[in-house]
């Protein structure tokens, strides 16, 4: 049996697609960094660790030595800094998300048998509904990033055959998203701020049942295939009020309407295009686009990921029970 390459392993979603990789009988290969959050956890697996990242093609090498199946994860999602001159941020990202995904394919051709790509619905771009025959129109610099990944793996697939096969999740979220932690600060107080009335729909998974449809897709996809891996829509106010209710608080009806928050971020662009900079507060992208999205629909269309014979196996109810309760139980609120 060969082995199995999990970058990212020790992410959010990386150190639960690891332990389903252990207990399916792979040996897995687990490519970390020392800062890594949930490096602790991946530790008390059965795993080889090797410490390198994506820039680094001669530990690339190394970590490929022997591998016949990749999942890859790692990536970088958020601003780094504070500020960034116009294409600062672009550039930080595309190196890693664009060129560092090169790096590894390129290791990968004629090797591997099974390359999972994890890409993102930002790749494809924000819309009131979009699916897996829409064309990309990504928005952010992140989801250009992921795009360049995207177009890259495939343009090796159309050349040469490579075994890629993509997968853009939707919002992944349940125990062990660390990132979520302010939204608990909110909503211990019975209270989450939304941008408009909270009824719009966006494309949420919990993370169990994006781990299923990765394994899914590595077993019974073809190559060169795409797949939106998001459950049925759920609206802003259903998913948190169901986080709320599993810590015991009922959700207020507070709202901040767009109006009175577009000066602002008005203001803001005006001030970074006057200055050719960027400002990201608390390292968060924070601007029209972003709140444009938090309260206008954003469709994901999934039945492609369904006629694969992908169903959730946690309802929708007990997922945002079980996340509730992980944050509680981990004197996270």
């Amino acid at each position: 049996m060969g082995i199995t390459l999990v970058t990212g392993a020790a992410g959010f979603i990386g150190s639960h697609l690891t332990e389903a990789l252990v207990r399916s009988g792979r040996k897995v290969r687990a490519l970390v960094q020392e800062d890594s959050r949930h490096l602790e956890f991946i530790k008390k697996l059965s795993v080889e660790l090797v410490y390198c990242d994506l820039l680094d093609k001669s530990g690339l090498e190394k970590a490929m030595d022997g591998v016949d199946e990749v999942f890859h994860l790692a990536a970088v999602v958020r601003p780094r800094k504070w500020f960034y001159s116009r294409a600062g941020l672009f550039k930080e990202l595309d190196k890693v998300n664009h060129e560092g995904t090169r790096n590894l394919a390129d290791l990968a051709g004629g090797r591997v048998k099974n390359f999972v790509y994890y890409s993102s619905i930002a790749a494809a771009g924000v819309r009131p509904f979009v699916d897996e025959t829409s064309g990309a129109r990504p928005e952010t610099e992140y989801g250009s990033s992921k795009r360049n990944g995207e177009l890259y793996l495939l343009d090796l697939h159309r050349k040469s055959g490579f075994p890629v096969k993509i997968v853009r999740p939707g919002t992944v979220y349940g125990p062990g998203n660390l990132h979520m932690s302010l939204v608990f600060n909110f909503l211990k107080f019975s209270f989450f701020p939304f941008f408009g009335k909270g009824n719009n729909s966006l494309p949420f998974i919990y993370v169990d049942n994006m781990i299923d449809a990765t394994l899914l897709v590595a077993e019974k996809a073809p190559s060169g295939e795409t797949y939106f891996v998001v459950e049925d829509p759920m609206s802003m106010r259903e998913f948190f009020g169901g986080l709320a209710a599993g810590i015991g608080r009922r959700l207020s009806g507070f709202y901040v309407p767009m109006w009175l928050i577009y000066p602002g971020f008005f203001l803001k662009e005006v001030i970074e295009r006057l200055f050719f900079f960027r400002f990201f507060p608390l390292r968060m992208d924070i601007r029209l686009a972003t709140a444009k999205v938090a309260c206008g629909d954003w469709v994901c269309g999934n039945q492609k990921i369904k006629d694969l014979g992908w169903k959730p196996a946690v309802g929708r109810e007990e997922s945002l029970l079980r996340t509730a309760r992980w944050y509680a139980d981990n004197n996270l609120v």
